[in-house]
Order: structure tokens, then sequence, then C-alpha cells
């Protein structure tokens, strides 16, 4: 709870990392959260955070543009933010011990997170304005075809327990927020800029498959599962343009679907190191009377050219978005000190 006002626990726990006593040594994390009874509380804790902060920067002459408005309109999207951090902590060292394959699962939470973000947008403001429903459909789409393979194998799943548990809820998570966003694009239709959602998109999904068709590895041992779980990753190659051309063809830049964004792209991002890493288990193996075992592995090419493009679909935007911020932060130093007027 804690979102509209409800109570927020104060969690204070600790966990062993079991991971670090295959060096003979106990390793302990302690995460204490302490936090007021609701949002206007916990906004004002942040206020008196950013005071002291800023008060301690002034000694060096350094002043930082962020004002007490500023902190209490986003303060739902910093604790949001602040449990993504503790639950990936939590995640890394406790339940998924720090091994490499847990960032296909982290990625997974990451993504659910960003979502999120975007819901808690739409509910606060009443509004869908800058939100493409192509990019949602394109969501959902991928999560059907990728659940055809997660649900029912584990080729391409998480080797240890939990992480091939938490992987799919978070999955169908993802569809299932996706899905209530394209209803209350439906019920909010006439905040919804059809205009500016004029990404052509329909030829994604028979590319995808086509792809998918030719150059899907093997890891579930059966040719459908393993088409669909590539078609989703080819469906994922292409699903966050339609949001991007969206945003350019508005030119707005609305900072929470920036985030959405952004927080899609570091999901990308770790999925694309654990490919990088992995794909050699994607390997083919065919033995040939008189030559022997042949081995060759276009499928894990494929795979890591698919994540690889996911990651700059997004790449792009998180360039000019970095730029921008940082131009605007720049301008706004300048015009605390005096020497420009806006």
């Amino acid at each position: 709870g804690g979102f509209n006002g409800w109570p927020i626990v104060n969690p204070s726990f600790c966990f062993h990392s079991r991971s670090c006593s295959e060096f003979g040594t106990d390793f302990y994390i302690g995460l204490t959260l302490t936090m007021p009874i609701s949002i206007a509380d916990y906004a004002s804790a942040l206020v008196a955070m950013n005071n002291q902060f800023q008060a301690g920067l002034g000694v060096f002459g350094i002043e930082v543009p962020i004002t007490e408005k500023q902190i209490r309109l986003y303060s739902k999207q910093v604790l949001l933010y602040k449990c993504l951090a503790l639950g990936l902590l939590f995640a890394w060292f406790c339940i998924l011990e720090t091994s490499l394959a847990c960032l296909v699962t982290l990625a997974e939470i990451t993504q659910a997170v960003a979502f999120m973000v975007l819901l808690l947008r739409v509910v606060k403001q009443r509004s869908v304005a800058g939100i493409s429903k192509k990019m949602l459909a394109l969501h959902v789409v991928a999560t059907v075809c990728r659940s055809q393979s997660t649900l029912f194998f584990h080729g391409y799943l998480p080797y240890f327990g939990w992480g091939a548990a938490l992987f799919p809820v978070f999955d169908i998570g993802v569809a299932a927020v996706a899905g209530y966003l394209l209803v209350l694009c439906s019920k909010l239709s006439h905040t919804y800029s059809s205009d500016a959602d004029s990404c052509w998109v329909f030829w994604i999904l028979p590319v995808a498959l086509t792809i998918a068709c030719f150059s899907h590895p093997t890891a579930n041992s059966n040719d459908y599962a393993d088409t669909m779980w590539a078609t989703s990753m080819w469906i994922d190659a292409f699903s966050m343009l339609p949001q991007i051309w969206m945003m350019r063809s508005a030119g707005n830049f609305e900072s929470v679907t920036s985030h959405f964004v952004a927080l899609t792209f570091v999901a990308r991002l770790m999925g694309l190191i654990f490919w990088f890493e992995s794909y050699e288990l994607l390997k083919l193996q065919q033995y040939e009377w008189g030559v022997g075992l042949i081995t060759w592995n276009y499928p894990g090419y494929f795979v890591v050219a698919a994540s690889a493009l996911q990651v700059l679909s997004v790449g792009d935007f998180m360039y000019y978005y970095i730029a921008k911020a940082a131009e605007r932060s720049g301008s706004s130093m300048l015009a605390t000190s005096g020497r420009l007027e806006l």
C-alpha cells in the first residue's frame, strides 16, 4: 500500500547471500526502510532531505535546481523507483544468488515497473495523452507469443527455481497492465492523440514470424514453442518504435512517459548482456556419418541481433533525452545564478 494514502509498512530486514558462502565468507546485507505513514509525509521527508542536500552543496557554491513543488509532484515515482531498487537488490542477493542468468528475470521485473509507472500516470491524470496504443498492443502480442514457450517449456528460462518461477509471473503481469492500459485508452479516448500515433506497424508481425521460422533456436525441442519465443524477440525489437514515433511527432517528451522508455531501455540492456554472454548455449549440433559432430550457431547470432536491435531502437531516444535533460539542467543552473533570464 501507500500509493493512495494507505499505510506504508516499515520493513527492516537482513538476509544472507548464499553465493558468497562458496568463498568461505558469510556475506550479510541489511536493508532498513524507514517510511512515513502516507505519501504526503513521504513527500515532506523528501523535501527536508533535499533542503539538507542543497544546504550541504551550497557550502561549495553548487546550486541544485530542484523545487519543493517538483518533489511533491513526483513523490510517488520516487517511492516506486526506491522500491524497484530495493526489490532488485533483494532478488539479486537473496533469491537469484547473483547469477548471470538472473538478468533475464531482473529485466522482466524492470519492464513490469516501467508499465506500472505508466499506469500510475494514467490513473492520476485521467489521461492517455502521449501513450501509443500500437506500442501497448505489440507488447501484449509479444507476451502472448512468448508465453507459448515459457508457460509450458523451460528452454529459455533461468536454470534456478526462483528465476524460472518469477519470469512468467512478471511477463504475464506486463501483458495484463498493457492490456488494461489499452482498455483505458478506449475509455479515455478523448485524451488519446490518434494523429500522432501514426507509425505503420502491420509489417512487424509477419516479418518477425518469418525471421523466427528460419532462425529460431531449439532449446525447447519443440518447433512451435521455439518459433513463438523467437517471434516474441523480434516483435520486441520493434515494439517501441510506435512510442518513439509518437513522442517525436508530437514534440512532447513528457517526463513520466520518458521514464517508461528509460526503464524499458535498462531492461533491454540487461537482456542484451545476458544473451551476449550466453548465446553459445543456443548452438545446434548434428552428427554426420563419416564426418562427426557438426556444430553451428546461427540461431544464437540471430538472438543477439534481436536483443541488440531492442536496445538500439530505444538507444537513439535515450541519447537525445539525456542531452535534452543536460541542456535543461544547465539552463536552470544559469538561471538560478542570475546569469541567464528565461
